[in-house]
């Protein structure tokens, strides 16, 4: 029995402009949502200043997913660039993890409609913990096949992945908090970006 061959492509350019043309997209998706107000006929400025405040959950949303979005986008971009090369498992890794996030602005909008809701919290903590086990599933098989270029020790590929799993659990407690108290998610959303602000 022939052993199977491993197909590598040695570039990451082609992977990289489809991941950042959907990236573009989802976060232009999540703007959609910040609609300007219906306001009365002879509207004054406190019905305007009233109507932002109704307005406020939908921005934070916004600015939360946004910021979310953005910390993943530039994780994706450090990773491939720090690949030697890809293969096929790694494209359709990375179209989970678009696809994952391209379900976000979805549970942003309906989080921003009903921000103290179980249902909506719960549905946004399992969008972020999909994403987040998607894109540790893509950083691990990188890892695993070794795709990644020669200069990048062990080391850091351990540290990688092991502060990679921490979204995941984070976002899976986020879920079963809700259950508990919308609060204990919510203060997990704002956590959870903040931790990986600082990409490595």
């Amino acid at each position: 029995m022939k052993n199977k061959i491993k197909e590598f492509t040695p570039g990451t350019t082609r992977i990289e402009a489809f991941s950042d043309g959907v990236f573009a997209i989802v976060v232009t998706l999540l703007v959609l949502e910040l609609r300007v107000p219906h306001l009365p006929g002879n509207f004054t400025s406190a019905d305007v200043i009233k109507e932002l405040v109704h307005l406020g959950p939908k921005f934070i949303s916004f600015g939360l997913s946004f910021l979310v979005i953005a910390i993943f986008w530039v994780n994706h971009h450090q990773m491939f660039h720090s690949l030697e090369k890809t293969d096929r498992s790694l494209l359709w890794y990375n179209n989970l993890l678009l696809f994952t996030l391209s379900f976000v602005p979805f549970p942003t909008a309906f989080l921003g409609e009903y921000p103290t809701d179980m249902i909506p919290v719960m549905l946004y903590g399992f969008a972020m913990f999909a994403a987040a086990v998607s894109f540790n599933l893509m950083l691990r098989h990188a890892v695993k096949v070794d795709l990644f270029l020669p200069s990048i020790s062990a080391q850091t590929m351990k540290e990688s992945i092991k502060r990679g799993m921490l979204g995941p659990v984070i976002y899976f407690i986020s879920i079963i908090g809700a259950l508990i108290s919308v609060y204990i998610s919510l203060a997990v959303f704002i956590l959870v970006p903040v931790f990986y602000f600082i990409p490595q």
